[in-house]
């Protein structure tokens, strides 16, 4: 799972250690604070995926506040969802099963390019906390 600054994501794991397994991609491309990073169109998960070939990336877990996350998996009332996005649906299952886990609902926004840019800073869905039902309304929309 990569959970840093994404200026710190190329480089930061030899590939042959990531080849062949899931990689969630948690970070987030920013250009300054609060700006999004001008990607040129791309998705930042496009990026790590290009960084990290044989890798089968999933984007996820990066659109809540850590404010957020450290106490909705485990508060009463309608889970809230996290989103997934990816091009290899076993990963994709294996992430959700992690958000599951952690008593969150698992959404999926689709491809890691076009699912991937929803949930990157800028994006529609990125630091928007959703239940479940809100989310997949959204999807569907």
């Amino acid at each position: 799972m990569l959970m840093v600054p994404f200026g710190g994501v190329r480089g930061l794991l030899p590939p042959h250690a990531v080849q062949d397994k899931v990689l969630v991609d948690a970070t987030n491309a920013f250009g300054g604070p609060g700006a999004p990073a001008d990607l040129g169109g791309r998705g930042s998960s496009d990026l790590v995926a290009e960084w990290y070939p044989g890798a089968q990336v999933v984007k996820s877990l990066n659109t809540m506040h850590y404010e957020t996350l450290a106490v909705a998996g485990t508060a009463p009332g309608e889970r809230l969802a996290h989103f997934t996005a990816g091009d290899d649906v076993k990963a994709k299952e294996i992430v959700a099963g992690i958000i599951t886990d952690l008593g969150f609902a698992p959404v999926d926004t689709g491809p890691l390019h076009s699912g991937g840019i929803l949930q990157q800073p800028g994006g529609p869905l990125f630091d928007r906390p959703l239940t479940e039902a809100q989310a997949l309304a959204w999807i569907s929309h």
